[in-house]
């Protein structure tokens, strides 16, 4: 590339090129052919649509017309006017039997459009659903009926609806209804009942499921201006909110950006509205497209001969760029980028990788001192003595104590010996199985039982698939102390403590429960905010909790913090979740 091009700036480069190219390849014809040819083809293929649009209305208009010159032909039944004015006239057992063969009658008649019907039935003059079993009588009762409720004189067709049309295994269907009078036939001025038939709202709309291909979305609207059936279109607005209700088309019309195609249904007094861009009709004219394209491709081959090489050696040094701060991204902090462009790209690379340079020595600072202060704080926490002469002198005491006779003084020294041994090791395991913690809890209560005599009780709780599961030492002790001295003691009288362990959704769920003073809402509120603060934080009034709180915080991260619920006088329950399969428990066997 020439040295001259090299010394310019990206800005430069572009415009100069750009220039040239769009003066060399502006061609004024192929926007005055758009101009002539597209109005032309635009009417054509509006029509066009039209013709889709009523096609897709008599597919509706025959299934519903189907349907209205079915029910005129069931209402003139013979049998079910005799059945109907029998029923009117009798009660009991003649009235049981008459709605059992109305019932039968009405069967035969749905499988014969079982394509279509789902079920029908009868409503007496009384607006009482003649049914065996109590299926429909309350689906009577909503808004979809309130137009025939009280009209005897209007047929037509519901709103959508759902029915439940099974007892024994009810199952739900969206439905459309066509309600028909029914008049005795000898005598057309007395009223004898309506007959309902559900109709399948999804083989009714079938047909107005438009190929996406077509970019035609049909809209169906009731004598009430109420959607009957709309597109899975986001985009579209409804034809009532575009027109209002009173200024639906009554032609094909263009408005927003659309042409709105309506149709009417007679038999089903319904409104079927296409509605289809004006962008789709223009994105339909193949042949226009065709010019465009040909004068648009001789314009880009133009142009790109004469700004490919500088395009290039713009674009060539901006994808390492990209490139690179993917990997960087990723994590790749050793990436290094090379460009010799001689422009500001150039610049751009040798300041990225200072920053990526700079990046890593800065993370590799924070992972060590975070490191080192993981490993300092849980070495603080767990850091015991272990003076050997106390196991002596404990040994002494029980020699003396079985020689004077008091096997409550050696037993309270064992204990408070086998506590000690699981409390002060000179390199104590951070992990411990449940039974361990079990033993150590154990020993604890016996201790405070000689101190507090019938005053606590210790219940356990564990799933015994969880008993060796492993949990962080001591980790229980803590919370069981909280209970016993802010709990129990204070309420005056006798306790107790529940231990509960369990598997949960790969976790390990562990809760201690007591039934002592519980605490205020105030003082629920501060604690609950000192958990869930992402600092490492002290408190002498709750110490132990917090300890363990920020144990669990280091080892597992926020989600395990401790959770409590408390009620005044009635009691205090904390409870966390840690991962079953215990993240660092390699990483930091031994602290």
């Amino acid at each position: 590339m020439p040295h001259f091009l090299k010394s310019m700036n990206i800005k430069v480069k572009i415009t100069a090129v750009a220039f040239i190219s769009i003066l060399l390849s502006v061609g004024l014809s192929s926007f005055s052919i758009y101009l002539y040819v597209n109005p032309i083809l635009s009417r054509q293929i509006v029509r066009d649509n039209q013709t889709i649009v009523e096609k897709i209305a008599q597919q509706v208009s025959y299934l519903s017309e189907d349907i209205v010159n079915y029910a005129k032909g069931i209402v003139v039944n013979d049998q079910l006017q005799l059945l109907l004015k029998k029923m009117s006239t009798t009660q009991d057992y003649d009235y049981f039997v008459s709605n059992l063969q109305l019932e039968t009658v009405l069967k035969e008649y749905s499988l014969l459009r079982d394509h279509i019907i789902v079920d029908m039935f009868i409503v007496d003059r009384d607006n009482k659903v003649l049914e065996m079993k109590d299926v429909y009588s309350s689906s009577i009762t909503e808004d979809w009926y309130d137009d025939f409720r009280s009209n005897r004189q209007y047929n037509g067709t519901s709103k959508p609806h759902i029915v439940t049309n099974n007892l024994n295994r009810p199952t739900e269907l969206k439905v459309v209804t066509y309600v028909m009078n029914i008049y005795d036939k000898q005598n057309p001025y007395v009223y004898l009942g309506k007959l309902l038939i559900h109709m399948n709202y999804e083989v009714l709309v079938k047909p107005m499921l438009t190929d996406p291909s077509l970019g035609i979305h049909i809209w169906t609207l009731n004598k009430d201006k109420e959607t009957v059936y709309a597109p899975n279109a986001a985009a579209l607005s409804a034809p009532q909110e575009v027109f209002g209700d009173s200024d639906l088309p009554k032609e094909t019309v263009l408005k927003n950006g659309n042409y709105y195609i309506p149709v009417s249904i007679p038999s089903s007094q319904w409104e079927l509205i296409g509605v289809i861009s004006e962008n789709k009709i223009n994105a339909n004219m193949t042949y226009t497209n065709y010019v465009l394209v040909s004068i648009m491709l001789i314009c880009l081959l133009i142009m790109s001969l004469s700004i490919y090489p500088v395009v290039a050696n713009v674009t060539k040094p901006l994808m390492k760029l990209i490139r690179g701060m993917r990997q960087v991204s990723k994590g790749e902090l050793h990436t290094h980028i090379s460009v010799t462009s001689g422009d500001e790209i150039e610049e751009v690379a040798k300041v990225f990788n200072k920053m990526v340079k700079d990046i890593k020595n800065l993370v590799e600072e924070s992972v060590l001192m975070e490191k080192q202060k993981r490993e300092l704080e849980l070495k603080m926490f767990m850091y015991q003595i272990n003076p050997h002469f106390i196991y002596n002198t404990l040994n002494s005491v029980i020699y003396l104590a079985r020689k004077a006779n008091a096997p409550d003084v050696a037993a309270l020294t064992k204990a408070f010996i086998s506590f000690l041994q699981r409390t002060i090791k000179n390199k104590p395991e951070m992990l411990a199985s449940i039974q361990e913690e079990m033993i150590y809890m154990d020993d604890y209560i016996m201790i405070l039982q000689y101190r507090y005599i019938d005053r606590m009780e210790l219940v356990w709780d564990v799933e015994e698939a969880c008993r060796e599961k492993r949990i962080p030492k001591m980790i229980l002790y803590p919370l069981v102390e909280n209970s016993i001295f802010h709990g129990i003691l204070p309420s005056q009288r006798k306790g107790w403590i529940r231990i509960r362990v369990m598997a949960e959704s790969g976790s390990l769920v562990v809760s201690v429960e007591d039934n002592g003073v519980g605490m205020s809402l105030e003082k629920l509120e501060r604690l609950r905010s000192l958990m869930g603060s992402p600092f490492l934080q002290e408190d002498l009034d709750h110490i132990g909790m917090l300890n363990v709180n920020n144990r669990l915080q280091l080892l597992y991260g926020e989600t395990a913090i401790l959770q409590i619920e408390s009620v005044e006088n009635e009691g205090t329950r904390i409870r966390f979740s840690i991962p079953d399969w215990l993240p660092y428990a390699a990483d930091h066997k031994n602290v």
